[in-house]
């Protein structure tokens, strides 16, 4: 690590050289340390005398500059690694052995569900439907599974404005203990940012580490929509949040961690990508790539990293900025 950047030795050294040091004197004439520093100026030589000052004064800058160092050293090495896994994919008997430990909750919207839904609604602990996502159970699951009765999945809640949801739909659920959450008087946020708060609202503090949000229906469709489910990635930014498609998964890599993504090459990959929206990284670096960024900067409109290729079971990332990561998913049914 350097003490002094080049930049600021310069700087030090035009300072401490301006005729020959006279401003320096006035400086500390003024200040209330002079008589601290006076034995510098008058019992000496004044070639001696400025080079004792400069002495002093960078070594008080190297002194600072270790302090800083020390403290971003130890952010650092107190940064926690943050363990991403897309093992909610596979069949709960073939769950891998170092599978983070994670509660999930599933959120469906008003778009065609996934192939694979069964998976997930196997898998969830909590099951919530986003409005008109209650009519995507109600129309779709039971084709999925081959089974007609509708009474078998049933969200326990279902939270949004009701403007989507079929009313034929809503008494059913209802009558079948589903919660209805009527937010029809807050039309500021969308329904997914209404079931997200309202997921972090009903858990319990020492619960959050441990959760994981499965959103399908997020991505396709109208692209407003689709930036809006985005937004609400990085609006929730300390939650672990997983938008799903049949083609891909989305999710935040918080600038607050490093991140370790175990690929469950099964179910997902090889082709990915990574990058910021919003705000630029002026540093990555990733492992496990074919083509790893090393300290790189990414922005739009500049260089982002998109079709990449997994190459190996676990990658790693870390960054100086909030970073999107996307992976294919493969033809799960």
């Amino acid at each position: 690590m350097r003490l002094v950047t080049p930049t600021l030795h310069a700087l030090a050294h035009s300072f401490f050289s301006w005729k020959n040091g006279f401003g320096i004197f006035l400086a500390i004439r003024k200040s209330v340390a002079f008589p601290i520093l006076r034995p510098l100026f008058f019992p000496l030589r004044r070639g001696r005398r400025i080079g004792i000052l400069q002495s002093l004064l960078d070594a008080r800058v190297i002194r600072d500059h270790l302090q800083e160092d020390k403290m971003l050293w130890r952010t650092i090495r107190s940064m926690e690694v943050m363990a991403h896994s897309s093992s909610f994919l596979l069949p709960k008997l073939h769950q891998p052995a170092k599978t983070p430990a994670n509660n999930y909750t599933l959120v469906v919207l008003n778009q065609q569900l996934p192939r694979f839904m069964p998976r997930l609604w196997a898998q969830a602990k909590m099951r919530i439907c986003a409005d008109g996502g209650a009519n995507r159970i109600f129309d779709e699951m039971s084709q999925m599974t081959n089974d007609l009765d509708k009474n078998r999945y049933i969200p326990e809640i279902i939270e949004g404005d009701m403007d989507s949801i079929r009313p034929d739909v809503k008494r059913f659920y209802s009558s079948q203990g589903s919660k209805i959450s009527d937010k029809s008087h807050n039309q500021e946020t969308t329904d997914l940012h209404k079931c997200i708060s309202s997921i972090r609202h009903r858990t319990p503090d020492q619960e959050k580490a441990n959760l994981c949000i499965l959103v399908t229906g997020a991505l396709g469709g109208r692209f407003d929509h689709e930036a809006a489910n985005i937004n609400v990635l990085y609006v929730f930014s300390d939650m672990r949040i997983v938008l799903l498609s049949d083609d891909c998964l989305i999710q935040l890599l918080p600038k607050t961690h490093h991140h370790e993504i175990y690929i469950e090459s099964s179910v997902e990959g090889p082709h990915c990508g990574i990058f910021p929206i919003g705000a630029p990284s002026t540093s990555t670096t990733t492992t496990g790539l074919k083509w790893n960024l090393s300290d790189a900067e990414m922005r739009f409109g500049s260089m982002i990293s998109t079709s990449n290729i997994v190459d190996s079971d676990k990658v790693t990332v870390q960054s100086d900025a909030d970073l999107l990561w996307t992976i294919s998913l493969r033809n799960l049914t």
